[in-house]
């Protein structure tokens, strides 16, 4: 029941060949502390066992297919079957903490979208490495920073649904960072809320999409030019343009290095660098991936 002290809350879960941690994501939606709650998944054309996992939850999980189209056609779909005031975004791999949404939902007296703190887990990752240690994160009016860097993970986000629908909602042209570009055009409108307190997990392994940068990186360049270009979120800061490229081709290279590709980590790391070469930070980041991975790849191979 949507009510004004107790709104409906509904997940929303696009999953493809989510097998290995469905089911872990999906009990940390239904764990909440919240009630009011709905789970609404978007199965994007699977081939293994994710529409068994999630219709194994009967009436709990309210499952829906498409074709294979994208994670943003993936939660397009699902918002348009949800029936919550809030759309609360989780990805089939990524869990909660069971206080989460009724934390967000506190810290929103007049916000209609809000992200929290989260930490890496999966992979190399021991759940130490939080999202502000990567990067500074922010709440209020955040279109600056932004621009300048997606600090926002999409498991973290909840929105309302009429402000998700009236943004037009994801890009599906996009295969990926449309989450960025969504936040851009949110900046635009309306003030976030920020929890730091780690609220969520993100697993990284290497079947996430984000993990491919190869694949990733033009669509990061398609998201900083759409947004310095006339009517875009940046177009008045045209000054943070090149910090912006720097950081995503900084984050790439961070990607690619952690996903055992050394070398784009090395083409990324220096078309960072050369967008800002007074940073040091870059430089040490060169000079690891050149005496450090580099050499560890050249003995791989022979």
């Amino acid at each position: 029941m949507d009510t004004h002290d107790n709104p409906l809350v509904s997940v929303i879960m696009p999953a493809y060949n989510a097998e290995p941690f469905l089911a872990e994501s999906i009990e940390s939606a239904l764990n909440q502390t919240v009630k009011s709650l709905e789970v609404i998944l978007v199965d994007d054309g699977s081939k293994d066992h994710t529409v068994e996992i999630a219709e194994s939850y009967g009436e709990r999980v309210k499952v829906f297919h498409q074709e294979n189209s994208g994670s943003a056609a993936a939660r397009n779909n699902a918002v348009q079957h949800a029936h919550g005031k809030w759309v609360a975004f989780l990805d089939a791999d990524d869990l909660w903490a069971p206080d989460k949404v009724e934390k967000q939902i506190a810290a929103c007296p007049t916000q209609k979208w809000s992200h929290t703190n989260s930490v890496f887990i999966g992979a190399e990752h021991d759940g130490k490495t939080k999202s502000s240690d990567r990067a500074p994160q922010y709440g209020g009016n955040v279109l600056q920073n932004l621009v300048a860097n997606n600090f926002i993970g999409t498991s973290s986000v909840m929105m309302q649904k009429e402000v998700f629908l009236g943004l037009g909602g994801f890009d599906e042209s996009l295969r990926a960072i449309q989450d960025w570009d969504l936040w851009l055009r949110a900046a635009m409108k309306y003030e976030i809320s920020y929890l730091p307190e780690v609220l969520g997990k993100y697993r990284v392994h290497a079947s996430s999409t984000s993990r491919n940068t190869r694949k990733t990186l033009p669509h990061h360049l398609t998201v900083i030019n759409r947004a310095f270009a006339k009517g875009g979120a940046g177009e008045a800061m045209p000054n943070l343009k090149h910090i912006a490229l720097a950081n995503s081709y900084g984050t790439c290279s961070i990607i690619a290095e952690e996903s055992h590709d050394p070398w784009f980590a090395l083409l990324c790391g220096l078309r960072a660098l050369a967008y800002q070469p007074d940073s040091l930070w870059r430089w040490k980041t060169i000079a690891r991936i050149v005496l450090r991975e580099i050499p560890k790849e050249l003995i791989r191979k022979h």
